[in-house]
């Protein structure tokens, strides 16, 4: 990747399995809990492992553009792509992560997010949101962990 994405990265180990994992994170309305950086929630469309979600995002608290963004479920990953519809489109590109794996303690979920700017608006993003989006991904993390296992 590129010198104008920025990551973030969390880790956390729940009792939940994989796919309750993954439905979790797809329940969008729920998943909000723990990622303030879901605004309103529109369509969601799965055909299996496949699928579309719409929302609108929340950067520092500031509102941005809604998208479509697609969605694969694999055994132990969930992948979300830059999103295929809306104004976001038009605004960044995204690749997110749910990875997991069992093990003795649990399943460890880390949670990768990766924004690509697009101009005129990485010139401003990129600085603003670099710390802040890593601190803000841990954090999540974190919620995730104790919102996961009482939805099971």
């Amino acid at each position: 990747m590129d010198a104008v994405t920025i990551i973030g990265e969390g880790q956390a180990t729940v009792h939940s399995s994989p796919s309750e994992v993954f439905e979790f994170v797809l329940d969008l309305e729920r998943y909000r809990q723990a990622d303030h950086k879901i605004g309103r929630v529109g369509d969601i469309d799965r055909n299996g492992d496949t699928g579309t979600v719409q929302f609108s995002g929340r950067l520092r608290g500031i509102p941005g553009p809604a998208g479509t963004y697609p969605f694969t479920v694999t055994g132990s990953r969930l992948a979300i792509g830059s999103p295929t519809a809306g104004a976001a489109r038009w605004f960044l590109d995204f690749d997110g992560t749910f990875d997991c794996e069992a093990t003795d303690h649990g399943t460890v979920v880390t949670h990768r997010e990766a924004f690509r700017f697009k101009r005129p608006w990485r010139w401003i993003a990129v600085p603003v949101l670099r710390r802040w989006l890593q601190a803000d991904t841990a954090d999540e993390m974190i919620r995730f962990a104790a919102l996961v296992d009482r939805h099971r």
